[in-house]
């Protein structure tokens, strides 16, 4: 097996010269460097992946922590990530959690001992503290608002457009409105925003018969919609969690002979294909700036606006 040596010895240039070809490390004359990738080739040699991360500090790999990887909302933000990462020639290692702390821990741990060069958590179970904590041993992004915390992040108000969507529902005459999220109050902000959003705009806790909770894939929608249409007769509209989700409960909708509006998120192709209003959080904006604040000496947050896209019977009755 040829070693740098090697490649110095055939191409005639120092092993410091290689070495700096190799690492892309300071100016190197064309001439010298076509001559060095020619010996490199002859003699088949492929930079030693360990030994490449010695002498650069660098991993070339970013780790990303996602709860789930068969879901559209965490492999739109992935592909994003993984698009921006192979432009500049670094790979993405995903780090399935389920949500689970000792998991996360255990992600912040390997970045402690440089097995990459950076984290991004897609979303997360562990507390804003202890990322913080791990910050001197390697980048770390959020894909969400990580508040007074000095963490970076690329995240979308989703306050605001949750409060948009309900002040529109309100504004068109809606009444009983059916509410989905993804986890409990407790454990997800996202959940916590959505229930105060309905108090900011109806003055009132949304009631329990009118929110489902632990909601993720088109089969809770499923049961979702077999839940809001029991406990309640009066349902006019429903705000899901997701596109899934929304697709799921318009299924059963169907089946049930039952037209009302659904407002799912994420702009994913079911919103598309089953022609119905969505709230585009920009998942792939966020993935995209997520990857490149990782290279930021600095701690960045970035806002990324959100869209709300009326579709099919809300577009129709908002005219």
């Amino acid at each position: 097996m040829s070693n740098i040596r090697d490649v110095a010895k055939l191409s005639g240039h120092s092993v410091s010269t290689v070495s700096r070809v190799i690492n892309n490390q300071s100016y190197v004359a064309t001439d010298t460097k076509n001559e060095i990738l020619k010996a490199m080739k002859e003699l088949n040699y492929h930079p030693n992946d360990i030994a490449r991360a010695l002498s650069t500090g660098k991993t070339y790999r970013i780790g990303v922590v996602m709860p789930y990887s068969n879901h559209p909302y965490f492999q739109k933000l992935v592909s994003a990530i993984t698009q921006a990462a192979f432009k500049e020639d670094y790979q993405v290692t995903l780090l399935p959690s389920h949500y689970n702390v000792k998991s996360e821990i255990k992600y912040l741990e390997m970045l402690k001992h440089q097995a990459f060069d950076g984290l991004i958590f897609t979303s997360r179970a562990i507390s804003f503290e202890k990322i913080a904590e791990y910050q001197k041993y390697g980048s770390i992004t959020c894909c969400e608002d990580t508040l007074e915390y000095s963490i970076s992040c690329a995240y979308t108000d989703r306050e605001k457009s949750y409060v948009d969507g309900f002040k529109l529902l309100k504004k068109l005459n809606f009444q009983h409105i059916g509410v989905t999220i993804s986890r409990n109050e407790q454990t997800s902000r996202s959940a916590k925003l959505t229930v105060a959003s309905y108090q900011k705009v109806f003055g009132k806790d949304c009631p329990e018969k009118l929110l489902v909770r632990n909601m993720q894939f088109f089969k809770d929608g499923i049961r979702a919609a077999k839940e809001l249409t029991t406990n309640n007769s009066d349902l006019d509209a429903i705000l899901a969690n997701g596109d899934q989700v929304a697709a799921g409960i318009i299924y059963q909708l169907n089946k049930l002979k039952i037209d009302i509006p659904v407002i799912g998120q994420e702009n994913l192709d079911y919103s598309y294909l089953m022609n119905f209003s969505t709230i585009d959080h920009k998942l792939s904006e966020i993935g995209e700036y997520a990857f490149w604040s990782i290279f930021e000496k600095e701690v960045v947050k970035k806002l990324i606006p959100s869209e709300f896209i009326l579709r099919g019977s809300l577009l129709e009755k908002n005219k």
